[in-house]
């Protein structure tokens, strides 16, 4: 019947209607294009009208529930779940990238969630991919840039945006709407509020709302994580001490470098404030140039 949806069919080892499997049983639609450089572990269901194409790696398990786009080169780890209209591994929105420039592509890690309508962008080199860690969930519009690192652990809701070649730390949740300017750092366990906008860097544990601006710490997410009172009470001091009363660089640079070497926790927001190449957003909302 015209307009009907053909059914799955089970594949295995070996090549197909033109399409290369790797060894194991997986499923897929009759209705998906799959290249022949597509490489798939064991139990991939790739769902109806999908379209993968260049050298794409999909670990154990993966499922792209339906319309999914992959321009290789994509690694997407074990477990990962694609929903309909994700597009990963699209060429850079970079006007010095010309079309079909060589790129180290996107790498994805496991039982990661990638929502609806999600865009994450290849690397604008040859050598490092743009990276998205395990047990990530992107929700809905979700974008992460050409050459953008997301850690593990990290919730992004939905129409978060990460320009090229930002980073996003371990265990950060970024509100709705939230954005990160380019080249920008969301440090270890930091948190925004929804549609919160960073052209700074934000430290770790901290938690920014409105435009550059922190308001206080991710005290729910440091204790859900396991710190301990010590630990949390340490950085509780240093924001009190140091953070809040937003001194000159080189003076918070020390007073944080003095704090840290009694406290682990201390130390990350030190470290982290030490490699900074972008301003730090600072506690009140003064203005970040």
């Amino acid at each position: 019947m015209p307009g009907t949806v053909k059914p799955w069919h089970p594949v295995g080892s070996g090549t197909g209607r033109g399409l290369t499997y790797s060894l194991g049983m997986s499923k897929v639609h009759a209705s998906a294009i799959v290249g022949d450089d597509v490489q798939l572990g064991e139990g991939v269901e790739i769902g109806p009208f999908c379209i993968l194409t260049g050298k794409v790696t999909l670990g154990d398990d993966v499922k792209l529930i339906s319309g999914v786009s992959i321009q290789g080169p994509v690694e997407i780890g074990a477990g990962t779940v694609l929903y309909p209209n994700s597009a990963i591994g699209f060429e850079p929105q970079d006007y010095k990238f010309a079309p079909g420039t060589p790129t180290a592509g996107v790498v994805i890690g496991s039982d990661s969630i990638i929502r609806e309508h999600v865009t994450v962008h290849a690397a604008s080199n040859d050598h490092t991919p743009t990276k998205i860690g395990s047990r990530v969930m992107m929700m809905v519009y979700s974008h992460a840039g050409h050459d953008v690192t997301v850690g593990d652990d990290v919730i992004m809701v939905n129409a978060t945006h990460l320009a090229g070649h930002s980073v996003v730390e371990d265990r950060v949740i970024m509100a709705a709407g939230s954005m990160l300017h380019q080249f920008g750092r969301i440090g270890r366990q930091a948190m925004t509020s929804g549609c919160t906008v960073l052209t700074g860097d934000l430290p770790p544990f901290c938690l920014a709302a409105g435009r550059n601006e922190i308001v206080g710490l991710n005290l729910v997410g440091m204790r859900r994580s396991g710190m301990s009172s010590e630990e949390i009470n340490a950085v509780r001091y240093a924001y009190k001490t140091v953070l809040r009363k937003n001194p000159p660089m080189p003076v918070m640079k020390q007073m944080l470098a003095e704090l840290g070497s009694r406290s682990a926790a201390v130390q990350l927001i030190a470290d982290f404030i030490d490699i900074a190449k972008r301003p730090i957003v600072p506690v009140g909302g003064r203005r970040v140039s």
